[in-house]
């Protein structure tokens, strides 16, 4: 006797999602600066690429029908192109790749541990004018067309075209975390358990703070007040530039692998919990100081491993152990399903800068990018 099956219905994910096989693991994510290509950093150190163009965008495939208005979006009837890949491992994993210009990648490369660039379609090659060091942190200047870059105690701004050395400087540490204030006026370079506060115009050192833990990511809020970071040793970071002092929120846990500024929702929230952790700004808790605490989603049994806040508006992409992605946003209890749980952790997420597409790795190597149509919002 058969037994026929009911074809499995598509998910919103398999609607607005395209998905490749990578089969290694994804351990980072970045869209170019013009918004055409998504490159992955893979667990072997090899580096992948993908077209954010889309000849069948789920805006193309929406479907308003007319007995009743509702609009439907249709699956995809033509097979994705095939992502490119570098050939063998390329990048250090330790040193995180930065934009570098319109199209490209700035990365350290495995072999010689030199700089490194990358093109939107994938091809690599050496920077032969930058210096001939290795570098241990990047981080890009889009408006004054620079790149910082640390190697070890030196903090050198270099040109993106060629990589050509602008300007120097020593530190009392080595570097392994550069951040650049929004205003592109200041660097926060941290290492050592120390972090340094440089001034780009006229590179020059102005403090130095002592902070402990073991930084993942650094950033600084949109009025230059605070330094945030996410520790693998289970804390936050919050540095007070204007006092330079320096507190700890620690017993997260699990790694804050993520920490973010939303200027929307005019908040900071972080990864590390069974919940969006989150506090108002500028009222961070700091010394006795309790802060203004925000609720962000629902609590849950999982833990948030990875979040992105969305450029423009006060949303949060939310990544978790069991491959479960949501969007919630920051402040408010509301959710919206992304993707069901897969079984395979999320390791990475990223937005494209106008904030129409969701990128998604995970421990399987898969990698995703969601594209949400323009009215999902609305």
């Amino acid at each position: 006797m058969t037994e026929h099956k009911p074809p499995q219905a598509m998910t919103l994910f398999d609607l607005i999602a395209r998905t490749w096989a990578l089969k290694t693991e994804v351990r980072g994510l970045a869209f170019n600066a013009s918004g055409s290509a998504l490159s992955a950093l893979l667990a072997d150190g090899r580096l992948a690429f993908v077209s954010v163009k889309d000849a069948e965008s789920p805006d193309s495939r929406v479907r308003v029908e007319a007995d009743t208005g509702r609009a439907n979006i249709r699956p995809r009837t033509k097979p994705l192109p095939p992502p490119v890949i570098t050939e063998v491992p390329v990048a250090r994993l330790e040193v995180r790749p930065g934009r570098l210009g319109d199209q490209g990648l700035a990365f350290a490369h495995a072999e010689t541990g030199l700089l490194w660039r990358a093109t939107a379609r994938g091809q690599v090659l050496a920077m032969n004018a930058a210096p001939r060091l290795a570098p241990t942190a990047l981080a890009a200047l889009p408006r004054a067309g620079l790149l910082a870059a640390g190697f070890g105690s030196r903090l050198s701004l270099l040109a993106e075209a060629g990589g050509a050395e602008i300007a120097c400087l020593e530190l009392p540490h080595a570097v392994a975390r550069i951040a650049v204030s929004a205003d592109e006026t200041r660097l926060a370079c941290w290492g050592d358990g120390q972090v340094s506060l440089v001034g780009v115009k006229e590179p020059a050192l102005g403090s130095t703070i002592a902070c402990a833990g073991d930084l993942l990511e650094l950033t600084w809020s949109p009025c230059g007040r605070w330094l945030l970071g996410g520790c693998r040793d289970k804390a936050l970071l919050l540095v007070d530039v204007a006092a330079g002092t320096a507190d700890r929120i620690v017993d997260f846990p699990a790694p804050v692998h993520n920490v973010a500024v939303s200027p929307a929702a005019d908040a900071m929230v972080a990864s590390g919990a069974f919940r969006v952790v989150g506090w108002r700004l500028p009222d961070l808790p700091f010394g006795t100081h309790d802060g203004t605490p925000i609720e962000t989603g629902k609590p849950g049994l999982t833990l948030v491993d990875r979040i992105a806040v969305h450029p423009s508006r006060d949303l949060c992409a939310v990544g978790y152990g069991t491959g479960l992605v949501m969007l919630c946003r920051i402040g408010h209890g509301d959710e919206m399903l992304v993707r069901e749980g897969t079984g395979d952790a999320v390791t990475a997420l990223a937005w494209s800068d106008d904030g129409a597409h969701l990128a998604i790795g995970g421990t399987d190597g898969g990698l995703s990018i969601a594209t949400f149509p323009n009215n999902m919002f609305k």
